[in-house]
């Protein structure tokens, strides 16, 4: 009788062993889940962004661009040291990008974590002062909160560039 109890109490230490083993699995693999979660949705935004980018010049559209924006969202030139504020200011500042005479923006790389990416970028255009063709590269960075760009930075040489 004793051999049984003592059979029966390993038994069951067995399986609360193997039950809190299975817990904590569950719960690494939903943690990985939670955090790959944020890296997809930048994924997702940054997608949407490139593609219209990528289009040809009269498929590039800013109403595509700015739907993308957080409400509160902020654009940030650098190379000009201007800043853009909210969707009205953002929407002025794109629609001034695009509409540079053969501009063409081409995306080299991106780099996605889980709640920004770089973009590594060379833009073409015409400048609008001397009619020359210009070529920058440049750099992007988007942060992402909610699948929104709450920030955008531009980095560029503003000698270089036809914009």
């Amino acid at each position: 009788m004793e051999k049984t109890k003592r059979s029966l109490w390993r038994s069951k230490w067995l399986y609360i062993v193997v039950a809190a083993l299975l817990i904590v699995a569950l719960s690494f693999v939903a943690g990985l889940w939670i955090a790959d979660s944020g890296e997809r949705s930048v994924s997702a935004v940054v997608d949407s962004y490139t593609a219209v980018y990528a289009g040809s010049d009269s498929t590039k559209d800013v109403a595509d661009l700015v739907p993308l924006y957080a409400e509160n969202g902020v654009l940030r030139d650098v190379a000009t040291d201007r800043t853009y504020e909210g969707l009205v200011e953002i929407r002025a500042a794109l629609d001034a990008l695009l509409s540079t005479a053969g501009f063409d923006l081409t995306v080299e790389k991106t780099l996605i974590g889980d709640d920004w990416a770089l973009i590594q970028w060379t833009a073409d255009g015409t400048e609008t002062t001397s009619g020359r063709l210009a070529q920058v590269g440049g750099t992007t960075l988007l942060e992402i909160a909610e699948e929104k760009i709450i920030r955008e930075t531009w980095y560029y040489d503003p000698a270089k560039a036809p914009f």
